[in-house]
């Protein structure tokens, strides 16, 4: 063996498990990287659902809602009651400031307008009026809300006296708290669904009577935010 190769080889194994060692700790130091970048990223998005994210106000209806006419035929003063679900899927507070209503007869045609006048079921005492609701981010709020004739309205009965098919639109009035210029609030659509009705029997409405309204299908309608605000 020649002098000193004992020696060269041992330096040569040295080297290479240094080079090796070297290599280890250059993945490990990537590998720390990308975990850190990753746990930055779950962070913001974290931050962003639990304060940023723009309020998104849902709207939803039982399959069936009720109908009242308590002035009798000579002088209609129709009444809808419709137990309404309000949720706010985002982070930021969302108010309703008020809620319309449009009914249309789809036998004729007519329409009618409506408002969100009073909250609790028909005939129930002492009489809530309806108020802006405030909804925080990932609350929701439900009640049943009457709905009055707006004032001045021609069509004096919208509902026919026969059984029909009605087509109502809702539209919720909203305010955002606590807005940010780049997360405008997300736009809700106006929730758009059909009821029918049986024969018209003024006896129902003795008392606190009510008729009642439902959809063929028995499922339940809705709508939610689907875009920004422009």
């Amino acid at each position: 063996m020649w002098p000193g190769g004992r020696r060269t080889a041992d330096k040569a194994r040295e080297d290479a498990m240094d080079e090796a060692l070297g290599r280890n700790s250059g993945s490990s130091g990537l590998l720390a990287t990308v975990i850190s970048a990753v746990a930055l990223l779950f962070s913001a998005y974290t931050f962003y659902e639990s304060v940023m994210r723009a309020p998104e106000l849902a709207i939803y209806v039982p399959p069936r809602i009720d109908y009242t006419d308590p002035d009798r035929p000579d002088s209609p003063f129709e009444v809808f009651i419709i137990p309404v679900t309000l949720a706010n899927d985002g982070a930021r507070t969302g108010t309703i400031l008020s809620i319309d209503l449009k009914v249309t007869n789809k036998r004729n045609g007519d329409t009618k307008m409506f408002h969100a006048a009073q909250l609790g079921p028909w005939g129930i005492q002492p009489v809530k009026p309806f108020a802006p609701v405030a909804l925080s981010g990932r609350e929701s709020f439900s009640q049943a809300v009457q709905f009055f004739p707006r004032q001045g309205e021609s069509v004096a009965r919208i509902l026919d006296l026969e059984p029909g098919h009605y087509n109502f639109e809702m539209t919720l009035q909203t305010a955002s708290a606590g807005g940010v210029d780049f997360l405008p609030a997300a736009k809700i659509k106006p929730l758009v669904f059909e009821r029918q009705a049986g024969q018209m029997d003024y006896r129902k409405f003795t008392g606190t009577a009510t008729m009642a309204m439902w959809t063929a299908d028995y499922k339940p309608s809705g709508s939610r935010a689907t875009k920004q605000q422009e």
